[in-house]
């Protein structure tokens, strides 16, 4: 089949391309679908973008090739052109350019670990939350890290791009952008350095007040090397000694990151024979690990051959946090992204000769006369027209190469080449059926892309190059070659048709989603309205979702599960199925060498128990339906049922308003509201009972071995927050020590429990009951005074009550009985309760160690009442150099005994006194004057003393209300 595609006679400007619209569909991340409308007189032929993404007639939606709808997907970053090209090539093109300058006001990082951030095989998942003023909510903002080590490429070469993108999404929540991203493992230590960027916005870290640091990490920035090179050689290849096997055995070393795979090209230098060998720590040898191991790089050669250097050209290894060394001979073959990566031969700059190895090859009586190229019998297409709009798109070529002389050389596979008109190819690369001494037989087989060719004059041409014969002579065939064998035993081309009208769904590719879940954006063609997707998970589980179908190429499936593992997909439209694709999560969070969790090591101290206790209670831990007792422990409750005799119940309440500034007061002190809704206080007045109980973080002591305060840090309401959803809030404070320059960050964590949940902490697992208030509470490296000394983390918890009833109150400090070996600090008003849990370890430079927690109230002047009751506990933390975590927990409970402690004087006599009276009275009933006069006389004194304990109780009120 012949053809010819150039324009005869004068082009008529009149009817170049017309862009007649624009329109701009925001997917994910910064990656929009584009559908333009488009005009060609001379038909289309492509569209291009910053004269580098091409799209052709396979992105065709509606309409034809003279006036059609095109949609494709692009990030939106990178559109500064957009040119439209006719058969003839005839084009328009369009430019756009944005600049505009803006500041941010507020940022801030967070994550249950990366404020101490230890990046040490680990990498880490993050959240960086920013707002801008004046920027609309829909804007998509990349950040992109530009840390020391981006300089050496990290990630796959694909669009010759080395460094990550992260993208923004408005958080209608907490009313902020927000950018998941993660600092890949073992980055170098430091400042963790970006940039914010979009088509209309620029800023550097620099401009931001908060810095997020790295402070641990096994730094490794370079790429696996070859530690050893054994070089595997011959003897003369001759027809004695017809085989060799030829190469090299390396050792790769990797000793942080480890090795994950790699290639190594090998070419010989006269014949251009090409040997491509890839290896991963798989195929490492007896004895070796990822860290460091031998690989085998060999090949075989046979009689007859050709005396030639065979020469290691190219090299890539890439590690487990995707770090690469590459090497090669021709650079500009690799992206720029690459060309500055360490060299896998660093070990061996001194030795030009250690990548080639010379073959010697006797002369063979006929072979070594050959001065003809392989010649080709036969090559046949399976198809001769293919439909690239249909589900099975795979083309089979068989072709057979012949050389009398010297015959093909063996391990050798010839290319296929598909071309189409705008100069666009893809290869299929062939296997060998069968070789004999003159023959050699192949076949390859490839899936053509979805609308693959079909662009005038819809066809696509064939070609096929790489044929060697054992002389070293190369052979390849053109389009123009194939079309010269005029015989039906060539195939040229394949002819291009695509079926507008069938309703043949097909999925084509997918935008990134990570291991978090979310939205799943498919591309693809032949999407309807009414589409079914299905997913098969690596679990085992299978599901089924509706999809919100944005157009004919693209539907959008919400709330996809979180799994790090790849999963599989399909649909079903109009009751035809699709094809099924893999989907692979960008896992943002994970261990390079398969740790499942952070292991601790071993502990210094031995982890600390509660002493046994006797079970207490009437009845004996509040009855069957509330607890058990266990010997030598104490009672062990049932859920809602708490405290020592289980007699306490945990209330259910709403989550507390978090103090997070828009009071004009920022610091983690919450205040918890417990409407006594059966109750309303006497004399007419029907304001309901309430009960307030307000917890806070007053100060961090430096103590010395003497128990003597040597530094106090007093907290103030100068925090800085951000509500991070509607039960979580994150406050943050960064301190200096007078004495030191030393800045201490302390980070305290507040998360409200709805419902009964089991976490971990410490190896511990504790159970956080519903309408529980936990803290964790983390504080950075301190400048202590001495390695003897240690902090104390002072806590005040308080409960008041507005009720004008007689009441008590009354407070406990003590040892849980549960389990959970855990200190309790209860402090009852009436009959309601502010319970909290202290722990008795905690997490110290990462090894679990004891602290202990004790009562402060006889040093800190603590209000003391029968409405309103105060005490102070003091969190013991051991020397540390790097971090320490607390993680202590508050409740409020209902107590089935009234408290009972401290209460009111306004109380009557108790039966035993006014006993004590009558018999005083029959005793001394000639005194009886005298005990009148006496009795009137101290009835006087009593309401004296009211008095004056009335106006003590008001001044300790208003104390309470002022700290509240």
């Amino acid at each position: 089949m012949t053809f010819c595609s150039f324009f005869i006679g004068p082009y008529d400007q009149a009817k170049k391309p017309v862009l007649k619209s624009i329109e701009t569909i925001f997917l994910k991340d910064d990656i929009f679908l584009f559908r333009v409308s488009i005009r060609t007189p001379y038909q289309f032929n492509s569209i291009l973008f910053n004269q580098k993404e091409r799209f052709g007639i396979e992105t065709l939606v509606s309409g034809d090739t003279y006036e059609g709808v095109y949609e494709f997907t692009i990030p939106s970053v990178l559109i500064a052109s957009i040119m439209v090209y006719d058969i003839y090539n005839g084009k328009v093109e369009i430019t756009t350019n944005k600049i505009l300058s803006i500041s941010p006001n507020f940022i801030y990082f967070v994550s249950p670990y990366i404020i101490k951030d230890y990046v040490t095989n680990h990498r880490h998942y993050n959240v960086l939350y920013f707002n801008y003023t004046d920027i609309p909510r829909n804007s998509i903002i990349s950040m992109i890290d530009y840390s020391i080590e981006r300089y050496h490429p990290t990630l796959d070469f694909k669009d010759n791009i080395a460094t990550p993108y992260f993208h923004s999404t408005y958080n209608y929540t907490i009313q902020m952008f927000q950018i998941e991203f993660y600092i890949e493992a073992n980055s170098p230590i430091g400042n963790f350095n970006f940039f914010l960027n979009n088509e209309i916005v620029f800023v550097t870290k620099e401009l931001f007040s908060n810095r997020l640091r790295i402070k641990k990490s096994n730094m490794d920035l370079q790429g696996p090397i070859f530690k050893e090179i054994k070089k595997i050689t011959s003897n003369e290849i001759n027809n004695t000694n017809k085989f060799a096997e030829i190469g090299w055995t390396m050792a790769i070393e990797d000793p942080i990151n480890g090795f994950r795979d790699g290639f190594v090209v090998i070419k010989g230098e006269i014949d251009q024979s090409i040997y491509n060998i890839s290896v991963s720590f798989n195929n490492v040898k007896n004895g070796g690990n990822k860290f460091l191991g031998e690989y085998d790089f060999k090949f075989n050669l046979t009689y007859p051959c050709i005396s030639q250097q065979y020469i290691i050209s190219e090299v890539v290894l890439t590690d487990v946090a995707n770090r690469k060394s590459v090497f090669a001979i021709f650079p500009s073959y690799f992206p720029s992204s690459l060309r500055s990566a360490s060299n896998p031969f660093l070990y061996f700059l001194n030795d030009t000769n250690i990548n080639t190895i010379q073959v010697q090859c006797s002369n063979h009586p006929s072979a070594s006369a050959d001065t003809t190229a392989p010649v080709l019998k036969s090559f046949i297409s399976s198809k001769t027209t293919i439909d690239v709009s249909a589900l099975d798109r795979n083309v089979t070529f068989t072709f057979v190469a012949e050389d009398l002389e010297s015959g093909l050389k063996a391990n050798q596979y010839p290319i296929v080449y598909l071309t189409i008109y705008v100069g666009q190819y893809i290869e299929c690369k062939s296997s060998i059926i069968e070789i004999t001494q003159t023959n050699a037989t192949y076949s390859c087989t490839i899936q053509l892309p979805v609308g693959f060719g079909y662009s005038h004059p819809n066809v696509i041409l064939l070609s096929v190059y790489g044929f060697i014969n054992n002389n070293g002579i190369l052979s390849g065939f053109s389009t123009q070659d194939l079309i010269n064998f005029n015989n039906d035993m060539f195939h040229d081309s394949l002819e291009v048709t695509y079926n507008f009208a069938s309703n043949q769904p097909i999925l084509i590719d997918y935008l990134m989603i990570n291991d978090k879940g979310g939205d799943l954006i498919v591309s693809g063609v032949k999407f309807n309205r009414n589409i079914d997707v299905y997913f098969n998970f690596k679990d085992g589980s299978v599901s089924t979702a509706n999809i919100n179908v944005i157009s004919s190429t693209k539907f959008r499936v919400s709330d996809v599960k979180a799994t790090k593992d790849p999963y599989q997909i399909y649909i079903k439209s109009s009751n035809i199925n699709s094809n099924t694709i893999t989907v692979t999560p960008v896992v943002y969070d994970y261990y390079l060498h398969g740790d499942p969790e952070p292991t601790f090591p071993p502990t210094v101290t031995p982890v600390p128990t509660n002493k046994p206790q006797q079970c207490k209670g009437n009845p004996t831990c509040g009855g069957p339906t509330n607890g058990k007792c266990i010997a030598n422990q104490g009672c062990v409750c049932y859920s809602p049922w708490v405290g020592i005799d289980c007699q306490s119940q945990i209330v259910i309440i709403d989550p507390p308003i978090f103090n997070n500034g828009s009071n004009n007061s920022t610091s983690p002190s919450i205040d918890i509201v417990v409407p006594d809704k059966n109750n309303t206080n006497g004399n007419n007045n029907t304001t309901p009972i309430t009960y307030h109980s307000l917890i806070s973080i007053v100060s961090l002591r430096e103590i010395n071995i003497q128990n003597e305060v040597v530094n106090t840090i007093t907290f103030k309401d100068d925090w800085l927050s951000k509500q991070i959803d509607d039960s979580t809030i994150i406050f943050y404070k960064e301190f200096t020590k007078s004495t030191t320059d030393a800045t201490t960050n302390i980070t305290v964590t507040l998360k409200w429990f709805k419902n009964q949940t089991t976490i971990s902490f410490a190896q511990e697992q504790l159970l956080m009951n519903p309408s529980t208030l936990k803290y964790t509470i983390e504080i950075s490296n301190y400048p202590f005074e001495n390695s003897l000394n240690q902090l104390e983390l002072v806590m005040s918890a308080s409960m008041q009550s507005n009720t004008t009833d007689d009441i008590c109150s009354a407070k406990e400090f003590g040892e849980t009985t549960n389990g959970d070996n855990s200190n309790y600090l209860k402090i009852q008003v009436d009959n309601y309760s502010l319970y909290g849990r202290f722990i008795r370890r905690g997490i110290i430079d990462s090894t679990i160690r004891t602290i202990s927690n004790i009562l402060l109230d006889k040093d800190m002047n603590p209000i003391t009442s029968s409405k309103s009751l105060q005490s102070y506990i003091g969190i013991q933390i051991p020397y540390y150099k790097e971090s320490a975590i607390i993680d202590p927990d508050f409740s409020i409970l209902i107590d089935s005994n009234k408290a009972s402690s401290i209460c009111s004087n306004k109380s009557k006599l108790s039966g035993a006194k006014l006993a004590g009276i009558i018999i005083g009275c029959v005793a001394f009933i000639a005194v009886i004057t005298i005990s009148i006069i006496y009795h009137l006389k101290k009835k006087k004194m009593a309401k004296e003393f009211t008095k004056g304990m009335n106006q003590k109780m008001k001044q300790m009120n208003d104390i309470n209300k002022d700290n509240l």
